[in-house]
């Protein structure tokens, strides 16, 4: 019988971080688990019984939430047009989020004043 911790200690051997294997990897987990689960058969013969069971099948993923629940008390605080101060400020209009610009100070480094309305102004009359 295989039991989760095998399946986890198997997805684990040789990698530090075990998010993603190859496919290769997976081949050779699935034989050694298939080993361990039908004692009773070879080794090849073992791999066969599991990739018969899994042919033709697709990756469940078990115990994800589908949609997460809507609930008044949810969309009252996740609603972005009620924020204020400097929360306020770092959504746009739509109510995406504006990413790093919007946590953080951006520096304007042109060089003008922060009230001055003519910015650009003098590179036109210059040129001309």
């Amino acid at each position: 019988q295989c039991t989760t911790f095998d399946k986890g200690t198997q997805w684990g051997k040789g990698k530090k971080s075990c998010r993603t294997i190859t496919f290769d990897e997976f081949k050779a987990a699935v034989g050694e688990l298939a080993r361990k689960r039908f004692k009773e058969k070879t080794g090849e013969e073992a791999e066969g019984e599991v990739f018969r069971m899994i042919e033709g099948k697709k990756p469940v993923i078990k115990g994800v939430t589908v949609r997460a629940v809507a609930s008044p008390t949810v969309s009252r605080l996740t609603d972005t047009t009620k924020f204020t101060g400097s929360h306020k400020e770092r959504f746009d209009e739509s109510g995406r989020g504006k990413g790093k610009a919007g946590r953080v100070d951006m520096v304007d480094t042109s060089g003008y004043v922060a009230g001055y309305k003519h910015h650009g102004s003098y590179e036109k009359k210059v040129t001309k």
